[in-house]
């Protein structure tokens, strides 16, 4: 991976950095309610890996597996959806790696049809994972 590139983002967004650590709470918390991580998971997770803000639209956070990128969380606050900020940023995690990995609930239409349009396959899954009936569907991208 080009280094260089992770800091080619899209217009707005930019690095996580220490101090972003209030801001990604509360959109965590607008964006996932009750099926939020904890404060102690966004902090562990912006201290050991890559994370990505654009401060009043959402944020990504990933993993950097050398060779892949995993997907973990992307949250895009609810007033700015459907206005491309999803795909545009997916795009470039997408492009930065050969391959990106994630992991999506059935349940979760809206964003299965995004990862779909921008060429994941499902590549397994996890019955009722999340719950009775909640399957956790693997999908990944190779470019």
């Amino acid at each position: 991976m080009d280094l260089g590139k992770k800091n080619d983002l899209p217009q707005g967004w930019r690095m996580v950095r220490p101090e972003d650590l209030q801001i990604l709470i509360q959109m965590e918390k607008a964006v996932f309610g009750s099926s939020s991580w904890s404060n102690y998971s966004i902090q562990s997770h912006i201290e050991n890996h890559p994370a990505w803000i654009k401060e009043d639209t959402g944020f990504v956070f990933y993993m950097d597996l050398i060779d892949f990128s995993e997907l973990l969380r992307i949250g895009i606050l609810p007033e700015k959806r459907k206005k491309g900020e999803a795909g545009s940023i997916l795009k470039k995690l997408c492009d930065l790696f050969p391959k990106t990995i994630l992991e999506v609930s059935n349940l979760n239409s809206s964003a299965i049809l995004l990862y779909t349009k921008l060429g994941f396959i499902e590549s397994g899954r996890r019955k009722s994972y999340y719950g009775p009936g909640e399957d956790a569907i693997l999908m990944e991208k190779v470019r």
